[in-house]
């Protein structure tokens, strides 16, 4: 005869496992509202904050009074993590403001010098000493970064919202320059006082423009869509006084602003 196996245990109540993890995660949902209710000053947005602490990443929402650590980097269990990506950034990093300000004014320069060899030449540079009107493209520093002036009366015709195919050459190679900097930009429009013939206003044709040039810099030129937009601000940002010639021919101009982080915002050395 053979010896009958005895059955196997088979446990029935193995749900209450689950059952049990269940019902301690609620326990601890409750008494977290519990404490919240306790104080009616507590708000969601100090909530975020306290579970921000506990990694020490600061974020823009997260109440100053909230952050511990450096304000402008948090330094946690976090501070040596690097991930997966072993490649340098594309665009340089500026921590603190002396850095920001080197960053922007080295590759102000840089764009500078490369606008002058590739549009005029090295016999053809535009100095200081040449008049506003003679300049087809300018590069100007500003608070925030830098900007190129593309003079209007060189790439349009009047009223018109289409770069002329004779100045195609100079927005190839500014749209160039610009997108191997890396750095996001604006397209902005302006006027003169004076309006467009037609029954376009100077807000449609300066908003116009930026879109063409926009449209034309992403279309030709694959410039990434993420980091660029357009404005159109007509004749209320003037550069030249619109009561001569002159100066409305300077006012009438598309401004390609390239833009840095807001920490950058700081004024030339």
């Amino acid at each position: 005869m053979s010896k009958k196996k005895c059955p196997e245990f088979e446990n029935h109540e193995r749900w209450l496992v689950s059952y049990a993890d269940m019902v301690t995660l609620l326990f601890a949902v409750f008494v977290v509202l519990y404490a919240l209710n306790l104080k009616p000053e507590t708000s969601s947005e100090a909530v975020a904050g306290s579970m921000q602490d506990s990694f020490n990443t600061p974020m823009a929402d997260i109440p100053a009074e909230r952050r511990i650590g450096p304000t402008e980097a948090g330094y946690g269990i976090f501070e040596h993590f690097r991930g997966d990506q072993t490649r340098p950034p594309i665009t340089k990093k500026y921590p603190v403001s002396k850095q920001q300000i080197k960053v922007i004014d080295d590759e102000f320069q840089q764009i500078k010098m490369q606008i002058e060899e590739r549009l005029y030449g090295p016999n053809k540079s535009l100095g200081s000493e040449a008049p506003g009107e003679a300049r087809v493209v300018e590069i100007q520093r500003t608070a925030s970064g830098f900007k190129l002036k593309l003079l209007a009366r060189h790439f349009y015709d009047p009223g018109s919202v289409d770069v002329k195919r004779e100045a195609l050459h100079e927005l190839d190679e500014v749209s160039k320059i610009v997108k191997e900097l890396g750095r996001p930009v604006t397209i902005e429009g302006h006027t003169d006082s004076i309006p467009p013939p037609g029954n376009m206003t100077n807000w449609e044709l300066s908003a116009l423009r930026a879109t063409h040039v926009l449209r034309y810099m992403i279309r030709t030129h694959n410039f990434p869509a993420s980091k660029i937009s357009a404005a159109g601000y007509a004749d209320q940002r003037p550069i030249a006084h619109n009561g001569t010639a002159s100066g409305r021919s300077l006012n009438r101009r598309i401004e390609i602003q390239v833009n840095y982080e807001p920490q950058s915002n700081v004024e030339p050395e």
